[in-house]
């Protein structure tokens, strides 16, 4: 199905309409805030990520944004260095996408700029994570990710990426061509060596 959702900013007054296309749709059905919030995140599981179908990928086949992130958050299991939290890692790779229940997974194609799409999905990460007891301390290492103040946020952002490049190396076994120009991409936005290593020549 597909999923229309309305942006308002009223800083810059722009209304923005965002085509997603899901797999089918997860509402919340209890008031908990715990529930709520949990609830709110399932929808993850139902959002394809959108730049594999605007490269062509049959949904079937596509990914979900909650593929991504348990992507990412095995990488961290498997590759977290012994001077990095561990845990730490861990619930940020968990929490990255967080803001993508509300707002879907943009992309270029949205004619955002990196500015808007960062303001929008803070918004989002606050509306879902200060229902919890604990929500500021998820809403900073959610912080620590998108604005890589930390050590542990750099290596997730690293992971983020290669995440990508190695989807994208299925995909390209697949038979999908236009997946060899994202291999290339995460080549180059990969700069840990330790972690580049890791993907093909595309």
């Amino acid at each position: 199905m597909y999923f229309i959702t309305i942006l308002l900013d009223s800083k810059f007054t722009f209304i923005s309409l965002i085509l997603m296309k899901w797999k089918y749709d997860i509402k919340p059905n209890s008031d908990e805030a715990v529930i709520n919030v949990f609830q709110s995140l399932l929808r993850l599981k139902a959002l394809y990520r959108q730049g594999w179908l605007q490269r062509e990928v049959p949904a079937e086949k596509t990914e979900s944004v909650a593929d991504h992130s348990f992507g990412i958050a095995m990488l961290a299991l498997l590759l977290c260095p012994p001077e990095l939290n561990k845990l730490k890692v861990l619930e940020i790779a968990l929490l990255h996408e967080t803001g993508e229940c509300i707002i879907g997974d943009l992309t270029p194609w949205d004619n955002f700029t990196e500015e808007e799409k960062s303001r929008m999905e803070l918004d989002a990460v606050e509306e879902i994570l200060t229902q919890l007891p604990d929500g500021k301390r998820l809403i900073s290492l959610w912080k620590e990710f998108e604005y890589e103040t930390s050590e542990e946020g750099k290596f997730v952002r690293q992971l983020d990426k290669l995440e990508m490049g190695l989807q994208a190396e299925v995909y390209k076994k697949l038979g999908f061509d236009e997946a060899k120009a994202l291999i290339k991409s995460a080549h180059q936005k990969v700069s840990d060596e330790g972690l580049n290593k890791y993907l093909t020549k595309g």
